[in-house]
């Protein structure tokens, strides 16, 4: 194979091959390279497709252009001596057959790589493998696998693994109606479809591929953009926009509670993310709720009209959490004062037990035991009764922490912030690990 073209070298085939076998060679090349690793690899195999196919159909044009050869002329062994004498000879009433008849047809393989070379156009094959992912991403959101990204993921790979879209045009034409798709409207799934889009056509490392989808790429260039930024915000302000994009996605009324505290983060995400907004949400029901709250009537005034805290509900929750580990902590500071020797059953707990969290499953033993051993040991000085730090953790898809909450302070919150540090440095958690867990942690005693 050393003197083959360097395209047809790359697939592995020789000069004798047809349209059919550069296609399956293109497969199997194709599943052996990590195209989100090795993405000149995959550049390079695509050019060499792409020229083996156009070089095929030259050489198959050529080969039917060319003229028959003219038939050589007889020999003189072959030419007749009509000056002898001849036997009378009867003839036949059907042709004899000789091996000079007409040529038989092609087999049915070479008919069958012949009728490779008219293809459907690429934006023909391009719509059909949508319209079937379309079908198909369907019914996935009504399976209640909305949320799941990796189920996405798996689904759009699926359709680009498709022999229709082997030809780079009809791919391109494919991710054309996937991000058409996205900016036409939010529907429910489109949020995590943007997602995986974003990661099976690497939206966010070559911004090459979007520029040659038009103004709809670079619609999702910018939506690209803004959710890098929106991923950088504070956590604690994470927690707070996405709670009320999940309210959004719900659908249903919101009470006016709900419109008071969470219409100000839905306006801050518009305002500051008007491209990325519209393909995770729907607009409508943003204008919905703006009509509600205009329609709202006026809170009624504080007895006492000096104080005024303007803060939403969930961080009110927040502030409660932090003023009651204050208290017990002023508590223990009292006790530590005052000499007192407790009796069995003055020891009460700082907190509900983890048993008491609904909706929380425990955190596996080693796991637990891995994430303490990454606390570090701190002077603590502790007055008398339980001490422990107890947390709920939300996971994402991916195994990292989206929300932490310190249910039951250790009354120490050095010990509670380190704590909390190596739940969130240990991610990602491992693939057994529930999704919601509760965990508790004891500080050592000296």
């Amino acid at each position: 194979m050393r003197d083959t073209l360097p395209f047809l070298q790359r697939l592995g085939l020789d000069e004798g091959t047809d349209a059919r076998a550069i296609r399956r060679a293109y497969a199997r090349e194709l599943k052996l390279i990590d195209q989100e690793r090795d993405s000149a690899g995959f550049q390079e195999l695509r050019e060499a497709y792409d020229t083996a196919l156009q070089w095929a159909a030259w050489r198959d044009q050529q080969a039917a252009a060319q003229p028959e050869p003219a038939p050589a002329p007889p020999s003189d062994s072959e030419v007749p001596d009509y000056s002898m004498a001849r036997t009378p000879v009867t003839l036949a009433t059907t042709p004899a057959t000789t091996t000079d008849a007409a040529p038989t047809p092609m087999p049915a393989l070479e008919a069958g790589s012949e009728q490779t070379l008219t293809l459907e156009p690429p934006q023909a094959s391009a719509a059909a493998v949508f319209a079937e992912f379309h079908h198909a991403m369907t019914q996935l959101a009504q399976q209640r696998h909305t949320h799941n990204t990796a189920e996405w993921q798996r689904l759009l790979q699926q359709s680009l693994n498709d022999d229709r879209l082997l030809n780079i045009d009809a791919r391109i034409y494919f991710e054309a109606h996937i991000a058409h798709l996205l900016t036409g409207g939010w529907r429910p799934g489109h949020d995590v479809l943007f997602q995986a889009a974003s990661k099976v056509f690497h939206w966010g490392e070559d911004r090459r591929r979007l520029r040659q989808l038009g103004q709809v790429g670079a619609h999702i260039d910018q939506a690209v953009t803004e959710q890098a930024m929106f991923e950088r915000l504070p956590e604690s302000d994470l927690m707070l926009h996405r709670a009320a994009l999940a309210l959004l996605r719900r659908g249903g009324e919101p009470t006016d509670y709900q419109l008071r505290g969470d219409l100000p983060y839905v306006d801050f995400l518009m305002q500051h993310f008007p491209a990325w907004m519209p393909m995770v949400v729907d607009v409508a029901v943003v204008e919905q709720w703006r009509a509600r709250f205009n329609a709202l009537p006026a809170p009624k005034k504080s007895w006492w009209p000096k104080l005024r805290f303007d803060i939403s509900p969930r961080v009110g929750w927040v502030l409660a959490i932090l003023l009651f580990n204050l208290l017990r902590m002023c508590w223990h500071d009292s006790e530590d004062k005052a000499p007192h020797t407790p009796g069995p059953s003055s020891y009460l707990p700082s907190a509900p037990s983890p048993a008491g969290v609904p909706g929380y499953q425990p955190l596996p033993e080693h796991i637990r035991q891995d994430i303490a051993a990454r606390i570090p040991t701190l002077p603590l000085q502790l007055g008398p009764g339980q001490h422990r730090a107890e947390l709920t953790i939300t996971l994402d898809e991916q195994g990292k922490v989206y929300q932490l909450m310190l249910y039951g302070s250790s009354g120490s919150i050095s010990y509670d912030e380190a704590v909390s540090k190596a739940l969130r440095d240990y991610q990602p958690y491992p693939p057994e690990t529930p999704r919601k867990f509760q965990v508790t942690f004891t500080p050592p005693t000296p």
